[in-house]
């Protein structure tokens, strides 16, 4: 089998697992079952976002911390959140596939 064709199989088992995850996760909760293991899955490969609901101007909520409000998470707080999601879904991934074009030059 050619190469392209390993990656793209890489590529969409990972995008297929992505996605189906969810789904699974909901049919196990709704089934009684003991759905530890989709859960910890989920949470290694799910995306964090911050939403910053007390930063806008109407004041919401008295905030006490620093002087300028609530500070915006910055570009290393980011890849903080999401060093799960990166290293499973993007490091584990592309390291398949190094490997793959490796042993295929080999040959």
């Amino acid at each position: 089998m050619k190469t392209r064709y390993k990656i793209l199989i890489v590529i969409a088992s990972f995008v297929v697992f992505y996605f189906a995850l969810i789904p699974a996760l909901q049919q196990c909760l709704e089934s009684d079952a003991d759905c530890t293991a989709y859960q910890e899955l989920a949470l290694l490969t799910r995306l964090v976002i911050s939403a910053d609901l007390l930063g806008d101007e109407s004041g919401i909520v008295a905030w006490s911390g620093t002087p300028q409000g609530i500070e915006k998470p910055t570009a290393s707080d980011y890849l903080r959140m999401n060093q799960n999601f990166i290293l499973s879904m993007i490091v584990f991934p592309c390291g398949i596939i190094g490997a793959i074009v490796i042993w295929d030059k080999r040959k």
